[in-house]
């Protein structure tokens, strides 16, 4: 894989002055995590580019990190919590004609949410070519295997629900694609976004948080400022539950106005000294000691 490198700027301030945190991820794939020093968001940089990214998702993805999409699935049990949240927060209209999901795999969200509302379209854009298979035999309309396209260009409907889980932080311009998706959600639309929570990594850093794929890396704070330069409302941004602690995930609409956003050095402070002690605890022996442990117990209990 020697795809070309790029070096980019901050996308919430446009800063370039940032501290490193690590080259060293998941599968010893080569990335770069870095800080930006005035607003406090990560990111790589420098980064595969765009064609080196999208080759990477259509033809090698899956062996990474789906090896078994091929292989049929039990039908789940287990309440969906994109759903869940929803109803939990009285979010989720009567009327919902249209649903996206951006970065859908095989499309088990959908098709949760076609459950829910029988009568609506179900669209996804999904790079995967073992996953475009999938949602098509499930009747699911893939409308581009890339969001940087002009997929929204031929649309003459809006959206009442757009999912993006754990997919934002996949973008190589998150900014501009929530530009684009600001103008296909309908005015009464509900925008439901998850990613993994920054402030609270509850994964080995160099084994499994940090990865090449993971073009960015998120908190409340930058989560909360990209929203409004994308001309986006939060409803509630919420940092883990008995779904997922790790996580934080959040429910917005199209705002009104652009409001300004809140760039603080502080939250690159909080971020870095989060980053800094779980690195530190993690390089530890008994850190070390307790996944031995641990992955013995998981072999033979």
């Amino acid at each position: 894989m020697n795809y070309k490198l790029e070096t980019i700027q901050c996308n919430i301030c446009g800063a370039d002055d940032t501290h490193k945190v690590t080259d060293k991820g998941q599968h010893s794939l080569p990335l770069n995590v870095v800080l930006c020093k005035a607003c406090g968001l990560g990111y790589l940089n420098p980064r595969w580019d765009a064609d080196g990214y999208l080759d990477f998702y259509k033809n090698q993805y899956d062996n990474y990190y789906r090896p078994d999409i091929k292989k049929e699935k039990k039908v789940s049990t287990k309440e969906n919590p994109i759903l869940s949240r929803l109803k939990e927060r009285n979010l989720l209209g009567t009327d919902v004609k249209h649903i996206l999901d951006i970065g859908s795999g095989a499309g088990d969200n959908l098709l949760d949410l076609g459950k829910a509302f029988p009568e609506a379209k179900l669209n996804a854009i999904e790079p995967s070519q073992e996953s475009q298979v999938i949602l098509k035999k499930n009747g699911i309309q893939v409308l581009s295997d890339d969001v940087n396209s002009n997929w929204d260009e031929a649309l003459t409907d809006k959206f009442g629900v757009i999912i993006m889980r754990h997919v934002l932080e996949h973008f190589l311009d998150p900014l501009l694609a929530l530009k684009r998706i600001r103008e296909t959600l309908s005015d009464t639309g509900i925008l439901y976004i998850a990613v993994p929570n920054n402030l609270n990594p509850i994964q080995s850093l160099e084994k499994s948080w940090f990865r090449v794929v993971h073009t960015y890396y998120f908190n409340k704070y930058s989560l909360a400022n990209i929203l409004r330069l994308a001309g986006l409302e939060e409803i509630e941004i919420v940092e883990g539950d008995r779904h997922n602690n790790g996580e934080v995930f959040l429910m917005a609409r199209r705002s009104k106005e652009i409001v300004k956003p809140n760039i603080s050095q502080d939250h690159y402070t909080e971020q870095r000294a989060v980053f800094e002690r779980v690195q530190k605890e993690q390089s530890s022996l008994v850190y070390g000691l307790k996944n031995k442990i641990s992955k013995v117990k998981r072999r033979f209990f």
